[in-house]
């Protein structure tokens, strides 16, 4: 029986959250209801049944919530095979806009864009791998480092040599939403779903999102929207989040009543700069957990979803992200990543990340480099087992938490902090939603991993 004991609260010694995230379930107690489910937890790893009659109440309440239930088994670890059955293809590392914190610089560097025959081999390698798997489609994403669209006859070259394969496939993109109006057609005929990178509030994604010359991209890209809702295109929105903070909340509330957006996904960028990640301060974290928490209550009236990926109550997963063990992302110039954020060679996990290459007509992995890359996350991952977002946050992202120096994988900052203080504010949510008891939705799945 997997337990935690969470305070719930720093100002109130005597209040716990007494938490069993495979069961799914959790509920506040005091110090006494804390110690009895402790005992009831040693006693089920020793094999000597439940707890004495000593606390009929309390003991009437727990079998009467299901506390007594067996954990369902854990997921084992990621399956270190590498058989992607789904492609990433970083198209160009040029872009029309300038984000204040671009990971990849994108439109700074010479420009490098995907050829057709690099796609086309891993288009081949996934199909491939998932008709050997037995699955029953493979999936192309179109991602950064750019614009993808801005390479556009090799995205259709794409697109239609996907689509000729004796397999389904699932064809998504992300992008900046700067399209003209015969590509928006296309899109729309040809492409599967979309994810939209979208601010918030019109005056939030010009201040953050702007041209290379200056000028807003919110005009352009509301009406983008506008379209995707006529169409009813399937679509979700990514924000990224910034000081000043309470900006955020208004532009998720913005989204919820200007858009018919279901889905949302944030992540806050600290320290923003172009070109890499900032490490956020604990006076940051603090008021994106505010903000978070308070853009969340706005989602959740307007029947909304809002993510952000490292709080993912419900979720039980033994890898932060699939990406580093079942997807081929490969760059412009041929380079084969563990992520899609780490697309120049500047990047301080460059050299980890790199997994291979596109060499003449194949593709090419250095097995050494991914195993010794997933062999750190898994040990960041064993320091991790007493925290109570062991299974949610699974050691969470590996280019934001990774640090420098031999042991930087092992480093903790605050964003850790910030993942439990949210986790820790959704479950207090959840067990008063509930009447008391959290229980895991139906909807949130039990996996081994998730695309993050």
């Amino acid at each position: 029986m997997e337990l935690y004991i969470i305070p719930a609260d720093e100002s109130k010694a005597n209040k716990f959250i007494i938490y069993r995230p495979l069961l799914g379930l959790a509920f506040v107690g005091n110090q006494a209801m804390a110690n009895l489910a402790q005992h009831i937890a040693r006693q089920d790893e020793a094999g000597d049944g439940a707890a004495n009659g000593r606390h009929p109440t309390a003991l009437s309440f727990l079998r009467q919530i299901g506390f007594m239930e067996a954990d369902p088994p854990a997921p084992g670890a990621p399956d270190s095979t590498f058989a992607p059955t789904m492609a990433v293809l970083l198209m160009t590392n040029q872009c029309q806009l300038r984000c204040t914190y671009c990971y990849a610089a994108a439109g700074e560097w010479p420009q490098a864009e995907l050829i057709p025959a690099q796609g086309f081999a891993a288009i081949d390698a996934v199909c491939e791998n998932a008709r050997q798997l037995g699955q029953p489609q493979f999936e192309i994403s179109f991602h950064g480092g750019g614009e993808p669209t801005l390479a556009w006859p090799v995205l259709q070259q794409c697109v239609a040599y996907a689509r000729q394969k004796p397999l389904p496939s699932r064809i998504t993109l992300t992008s900046n939403g700067v399209w003209s109006a015969r590509q928006r057609q296309w899109i729309f005929q040809h492409l599967d779903g979309l994810t939209l990178s979208w601010d918030g509030t019109p005056q939030t994604q010009d201040r953050q999102r702007p041209f290379a010359s200056g000028r807003g991209s919110a005009d352009i890209v509301q009406r983008l929207i506008t379209e995707l809702d006529r169409a009813r295109f399937p679509y979700g929105i990514r924000l990224t989040a910034a000081a000043p903070w309470p900006t955020f909340v208004d532009g998720v509330r913005f989204i919820c009543e200007q858009t018919n957006c279901q889905s949302l996904q944030v992540e806050p960028a600290f320290n923003t700069a172009r070109g890499g990640h900032g490490r956020p301060e604990a006076a940051d974290c603090q008021a994106f957990v505010d903000a978070f928490m308070a853009a969340l209550e706005v989602a959740q009236q307007h029947g909304r979803r809002l993510m952000y990926s490292g709080a993912r109550l419900g979720l039980v997963t033994s890898s932060f992200c699939t990406a580093p063990y079942n997807a081929l992302i490969v760059g412009p110039g041929g380079a084969l990543v563990s992520c899609y954020e780490v697309t120049a060679v500047t990047h301080p996990l460059a050299a980890l990340s790199a997994i291979g290459r596109y060499v003449g007509e194949e593709i090419h992995i250095h097995e050494p480099v991914r195993q010794q890359l997933h062999s750190l996350m898994a040990e960041r991952r064993r320091t991790c087992q007493d925290c109570f977002c062991y299974w949610s946050c699974a050691g969470d992202c590996y280019t934001r938490a990774f640090q420098s120096g031999p042991d930087g994988h092992l480093k903790r900052g605050a964003r850790c902090t910030m993942n439990q203080a949210i986790t820790r504010r959704m479950l207090l949510n959840g067990i008063a939603d509930g009447g008391g008891v959290w229980r895991r939705p139906a909807a949130i799945a039990r996996q081994d991993g998730e695309h993050a």
